[in-house]
Formats: C-alpha cells, structure tokens, sequence
C-alpha cells in the first residue's frame, strides 16, 4: 500500500479528509486505531455536532450551515437517516444532536460507497522517516504486525499531532494547569423523560451538591451534568475532570494521566447513579448502558504550521485569501472541571481557517486537521469541535491530493473546489 494520500486517524476530521481526497481522485489510505470511525462523536460518546451552523445574528434568526461540501452532505444525510435531530439552539449557538452508535456506522457505510479510498481499522502509525524535508515512509502496525508504505502526501487528524511527535518536527502544548479539562460521558438507559427536562437538571445538580457535601459522593462529582437523549428514557452524564492524577498533572500524552481519567471516570459515574437511584424521582430503574471507549479528550499536543491561528483572528472575525474553512464556534475554555467560560467574536461573524494553519511548518508533505492543527490554546478551544473539524479535514483533503509547494497558490486551489461545492 502506497497510497497517494494517507490519512492518520479516523475521526470526523479524518474522515473527511480522506473522502475529500478520494473525491479528488486521489488514492487514499485511512487509518484507525480503534474498531470504528467517529473518534470523539462515537468512541467518547461526544453526542452533539458543534460548529456547522454560522453564528445566529439575531435570536429568532434560523440556522444556517457554515461550510460547503461534506459539513452541509453530513448535516443532511445524518437528519435524513434519523440518526441525528436537529438543529437546535443553545443559548447563541445551533448544535445538532445525534447518536453515537448510529454515527459508527454511518462513517462506515460513507467510507465505503467513496471509490479510491481504502480504510483499516486497528492500525496505528509507530514510526516516521522523513528526508529532503518530506515523510518518505511510515511505518504502520496491527497488533505485533508492522509494514512500510510510502505515501505522496499526508494528513495527521489523529487530535494528538502523533505524526509532529514521531517525526520530532515541532509541536506545542498547553501547560498542564491551562489545559482544557477532559470529559467523561456515559449512556443511560431507563431514565424517566421529566427527570432531564424542564428544571429537571437543575434538581440533579442540588442533589449532587448535598450528596457531596454529606460525604455520600465524591468532590469529582460536581462535575457532572445530564442531558437527554434522542429516544424515550435515554440519556446522557457528561462528568467534567480536572485530570490530576496522584502521580502527575494532567497530560493527555501521559498513560499514567489517561489510566487516572479513564477509571476515575468509570467509578465516580457509577457512584453518581446508583446514589440517584435511591435519592432522587425518575432516576430509579436507572442505570449505565454505555461506555465510552475512550475518555473525552479536548486538548493536547497541537501542529505548529507555516502560521498560527490566534485568539484575537477569531475575535475580530479575520478572514483572509487563505481561508478555507469557517471557525463558527465560541472559545469554549475548560480549563477548571466547573464548566464552561465561553468567548465570543465581537460580531456575530464567523473567522477564517487559513490554508497555512493546516501545513506543517517543515514538512512539505504534511497536513493536518482537526484539534491539533496550528493554533494558540484559546484558538484551539474553538476549532477542535467537531463541524469545525468536518471542515478542516475536508479542505486539508482537498490540499493533499493536490500537492502544490507555494501554500497561497494551493489555498485558491482549495477555495476553487469549495467554491464548486457550494454553487
């Protein structure tokens, strides 16, 4: 296998840059190391599309898809389906909500009708040999089973810039105490509906509140919200975590950090309903359906690119020749395990995605997608979310299968093909 273009890791920005580089007649190689396609939106059971919808100008104002192409072709096929419902608004934003399990198998099946593109799950990448400036040959492993290929271009969407740490080239991360927290989120099943509706959450955030202070919970537990889910009874527990763990900060590159979230996460949920069971009306017959695979991870090692996109870019809304995707969500800053502090741009208009944020600085092959794309830790809490991430991944694509050395020249390539897509 040596494709034209091979694009690391299978979430929604993988995906989308390996369908978009199929589509542009490139030979396409994706590659996952867990069992299905989604990363966030399915393996950590992150239930809600953020940043496809622009931002609202006005409160009665009706949503309105921020991104040509394969944001606006998901947004419609997944409302079709029934497995996402939608959009709806949430204070100044549009989210679309879905379903997790139903999401892995529609990036299987939109994989699958894609002709030029290959797809292996299971498979990591572990080694990187660059040369002249470029990747010349990665090295991919299943399971004790390494092989070599050599591809022309590629696209690190793995949300780690594992590519950045294997091939030494430069990276940057967020100091542990600034990192934005992660997230636990379990399925459940046979909750009574009133009990997450209407002020429903509410009273499960003030039962929480005396059962910890009673000792009856863990102080982890304050981080807990609920929300509804798609079907009758369903729902979701997003436990929010500051990811200190007893031997070290928290660093989501860190196996010691990662096993602390992932079994902290696990106990502290179970305590959660099983104390509800017994304290609070609806939640009786309560319990936990489903796991995440993973824990929620919202920041760690990000790409430094030919430039950076900064805080004050999407504030002031800053659009220039090299955008090539829309940023249309608020800096969501969790860097405590209390919830959310959101940052607005100054007007309601969205900021662009330069080209030059999305190709790695010293690698002339190299693009990249998603959370770990070039930007400052405010930026980045921005556009990690996943319509956002669509986006990037679709132009980042776009850009490897046609290789072009002079960035601007290939960004009005880019915007050429968007263009396309939107008339």
């Amino acid at each position: 296998m040596n494709p034209d273009v091979l694009v690391i890791g299978g979430g929604s920005a993988g995906v989308a840059a390996a369908i978009a580089a199929a589509r542009q007649g490139a030979d396409t190689l994706l590659v996952e190391r867990h069992a299905f396609f989604g990363g966030a939106g399915t393996a950590s059971l992150v239930h809600s599309f953020c940043g496809l919808y622009d931002f609202p100008t006005s409160p009665d104002a009706p949503a309105k898809l921020a991104n040509p192409g394969l944001p606006a072709e998901l947004e419609r096929e997944l409302r079709a389906q029934g497995i996402a419902h939608g959009p709806l608004r949430m204070g100044k934003v549009d989210v679309l909500m879905h379903q997790p399990q139903r999401l892995a198998l529609f990036f299987d099946q939109w994989c699958s009708k894609q002709a030029n593109l290959k797809v292996l799950l299971h498979t990591k990448l572990i080694d990187v040999q660059v040369a002249s400036r470029r990747v010349a040959e990665v090295t991919l492993h299943c399971r004790g089973s390494g092989w070599k290929v050599r591809p022309r271009t590629l696209v690190d969407a793995s949300g780690d810039a594992v590519l950045a740490a294997i091939a030494n080239h430069p990276w940057d991360q967020t100091p542990a105490h600034e990192l934005q927290r992660p997230a636990y989120i379990v399925g459940l099943a046979e909750v009574d509906a009133a009990a997450l509706s209407g002020d429903g959450p509410l009273k499960i955030a003030g039962c929480l509140a005396r059962a910890i202070q009673a000792q009856k919970l863990p102080a982890a537990a304050a981080g807990a919200h609920f929300r509804a889910g798609s079907t009758a009874n369903e729902g979701f527990l997003t436990l929010d975590l500051t990811g200190d763990s007893p031997e070290c900060s928290f660093d989501a590159t860190d196996a010691r950090s990662l096993t602390w979230i992932e079994m902290q996460g696990r106990e502290v949920t179970f305590a959660i309903i099983e104390y509800l069971r017994t304290a609070l009306e609806g939640f009786s017959k309560a319990r936990i359906a489903t796991l995440p695979l993973r824990a929620g991870i919202r920041e760690s090692r990000r790409w430094i690119g030919e430039t950076v996109l900064t805080e004050d870019d999407l504030l002031e809304s800053r659009v220039c020749e090299q955008s090539v995707a829309k940023a249309t969500w608020p800096m969501e800053l969790r860097e405590t395990a209390r919830g959310p502090r959101l940052l607005y741009p100054r007007e309601a208009k969205a900021g662009g995605i330069p080209l030059s944020c999305l190709r790695a600085r010293d690698l002339e092959n190299v693009f990249v997608a998603g959370r770990c794309l070039s930007a400052t830790h405010r930026a980045q809490a921005s556009i990690r979310v996943m319509g956002t991430a669509v986006a990037t991944g679709q132009a980042a694509g776009i850009a490897a299968a046609n290789e072009e050395p002079n960035t601007a020249a290939l960004a009005q390539h880019v915007r050429k093909a968007l263009s396309d897509l939107k008339a």
